[in-house]
């Protein structure tokens, strides 16, 4: 449990410095600009790649001080949610969406979450569950409560990972510009493996859900002791904003927990391979105990089809040997009057 603390501390000390050094440069040349401007689309993805590490980090480290447990009221967690529903309407095809465009109306990604259902059995659980969530109304609903479920589970960053590697889901819902379909896609979800240390209390809402405006609220990341205001190469600075709770037990307890619910998870999945094999065995021993009582009622039908031989051969035993016995019998008659005949002849 430590060590995989110290290590997600590590990678998010580095992150933190080298993202630093990336906005102030941005900062300083007001922006993104260079000699040959980028095409839009690049610039924002670029943007968007940035903003997605800044909210799993700065959420790392408020989730820290806090003593890792955050509820819906968290800033930090409500900006996480709008940047990665942002990451993942980004470059959404316009076929996938409404027939007529209207005003004001949204992309959402639910049917790119619902293609989980089908192609990942582990997934289908938490989409029918975001599906029939009482109150929500929209597809865009169903996707934010998605989200908000499988953080609670600390299942996003698995079902992240699934649905990018899922490359024709991907070609089906996104254009080739998205970031949901570039290789950069997979830092974001290395970087959300980390926040399966955060444990999450949230109420879900539809009407919140349905209504909720989602833009980006960069003054978390602009006000004082902002990442912009700090020296280039503030290792003290890096490490105090990851530094744990001070009660050092309760930190201990908090790894302890971790690391138990990592053990559980793995005792969930071979508790699930035995039971695939106790299943088998049982659907085998099931077919053997089928296969023996067929046997045994061919074993009976036998003994009494043998009973039966038997019996007939007795009964036909018997008459053949009445049938001898008579013939001997006349046979015995006809020799005494043969020989009586014969006598009285000769006299």
């Amino acid at each position: 449990g430590n060590r995989t603390v110290h290590v997600i501390r590590a990678l998010a000390r580095t992150e933190s410095l080298r993202h630093t050094q990336h906005i102030e440069t941005m900062a300083a040349a007001g922006a993104v600009t260079s000699q040959t401007e980028l095409p839009q689309h690049e610039v924002e993805r670029t943007n968007l790649l940035n903003m997605a590490k800044l909210s799993i980090k700065g959420l790392l480290e408020s989730s820290m001080k806090m003593g890792r447990t955050l509820d819906d009221t968290h800033g930090p967690l409500k900006q996480f949610f709008v940047v990665l529903e942002h990451v993942m309407r980004h470059g959404l095809k316009a076929k996938r969406n409404i027939p007529i465009p209207v005003l004001g109306m949204k992309k959402d990604f639910w049917g790119v979450v619902e293609c989980l259902e089908k192609v990942s059995p582990e997934c289908s659980e938490l989409v029918h569950s975001a599906k029939n969530l009482p109150g929500v109304k929209t597809g865009l609903g169903r996707g934010r409560a998605w989200m908000r479920l499988a953080m609670m589970q600390k299942k996003l960053a698995e079902y992240f990972q699934v649905l990018i590697e899922r490359h024709d889901i991907i070609d089906e819902w996104y254009e080739p510009f998205a970031i949901m379909a570039v290789e950069e896609v997979s830092v974001i979800g290395g970087m959300l493996v980390g926040l399966n240390v955060i444990d999450c209390n949230l109420c879900l809402k539809g009407e919140d859900l349905d209504k909720q405006v989602s833009v980006i609220d960069f003054s978390l990341y602009l006000k004082d002791g902002n990442y912009l205001e700090r020296p280039v190469g503030s290792e003290a600075d890096a490490r105090a904003m990851f530094e744990a709770p001070e009660d050092a037990n309760y930190t201990m307890l908090l790894d302890q927990k971790a690391y138990l619910e990592e053990l559980n998870k793995k005792l969930k999945v071979s508790l699930s391979n035995v039971q695939k094999k106790l299943d088998a065995a049982e659907r085998v021993n099931a077919k053997l105990v089928s296969e023996l009582a067929d046997m045994q009622a061919d074993v009976t039908t036998l003994q009494v089809h043998r009973d039966q031989l038997q019996s007939e051969r007795d009964e036909k035993r018997k008459k053949h040997q009445k049938q001898i016995e008579s013939a001997l019998s006349d046979i015995s008659t006809e020799r005494e009057t043969y020989q009586q005949s014969r006598l009285s002849t000769i006299s």
